[in-house]
């Protein structure tokens, strides 16, 4: 399996549809190419709480109250990170967008092993921020759906 965040002629061009899941939160996201960069969006996560069948999470934290019924599902949640000009295994200039708070940080994403990244998200400098440990996923997820809309 090719290293994914690392290689001298690594460009954007090259980013595969990968998954990558954080242990810690229980979500999955699949990573593409976007705007000469880095994307991932949300294609899997844990339901923390019981809902009723049919229920659909929604990003309610959503600062723009125009955004608080779209799903959650397939929804972009890192953006922008292009491989770092300074530093193999790194991409920067990029943001993370969290719904459980409804903040969108600067990060950076730094390769550790073939399977494993490190997720930093912080406001400002680095120093003041989370990070989380995202490991390769080698099968496709169980993908969350968004039930058809009635006509």
């Amino acid at each position: 399996m090719a290293i994914f965040f690392n290689g001298p002629a690594f460009g954007a061009e090259d980013v595969p549809k990968q998954f990558w899941k954080s242990d810690t939160d229980g979500w999955v996201v699949e990573t593409r190419p976007c705007d000469g960069g880095l994307c991932a969006d949300l294609v899997a996560y844990k339901m923390v709480h019981q809902h009723l069948p049919g229920y659909v999470p929604t990003d309610v934290k959503n600062p723009n109250a125009a955004r608080h019924d779209t799903p959650l599902c397939g929804l972009q949640l890192i953006g922008g990170f292009k491989r770092s000009t300074r530093k193999d295994g790194v991409w920067d200039g990029g943001w993370i967008y969290d719904p459980d708070s409804g903040h969108t940080y600067s990060g950076t994403i730094t390769q550790l092993d073939a399977d494993t990244v490190k997720l930093r998200g912080y406001i400002g400098i680095s120093l003041f921020g989370r990070t989380l440990i995202l490991r390769r996923v080698a099968d496709v997820p169980t993908r969350c759906a968004v039930p058809p809309t009635s006509p």
